[in-house]
C-alpha cells in the first residue's frame, strides 16, 4: 500500500481552525500528516484541545503526526499535559 503523506501549515492566529480542518483532511490520508507549527509561538487552551482531539482522530484512523518547527515553549507546553507522547517532532 503506498504511503500519502499530508503537509499542512498552522498558522498561529488560526490554530483551531487549521486543526480542524486537518482532522477532516485525515480522510484521504494514508501514513502520515506533517504539520508546520513553525509559525506559532505560544498555544492556548482551547488550541490544546483541539490538538488532542486532532491526535485522537489520527489515531482512530492509524494515521501518524509529525510536528515541525515546534518551538520550545510550545513543546513544553505540550509536555506539561502529556500530549508530547502522542506526536513525533522533527525541525
Amino acid at each position: 500500500m503506498a504511503m500519502i503523506a499530508v503537509f499542512l501549515n498552522i498558522d498561529e492566529e488560526r490554530v483551531v481552525l487549521d486543526l480542524q480542518e486537518a482532522g477532516r483532511n485525515l480522510d484521504c490520508t494514508q501514513g502520515e500528516a506533517v504539520l508546520d507549527f513553525s509559525s506559532v509561538r505560544r498555544i492556548d487552551s482551547t488550541a490544546l484541545q483541539a490538538m488532542e482531539e486532532f491526535a485522537r482522530i489520527a489515531d482512530e484512523k492509524s494515521v501518524k503526526v509529525v510536528l515541525r518547527g515546534v518551538s520550545v515553549d510550545v513543546y513544553k507546553v505540550l509536555k506539561l499535559v502529556k500530549l508530547a507522547h502522542r506526536f513525533s517532532f522533527v525541525n
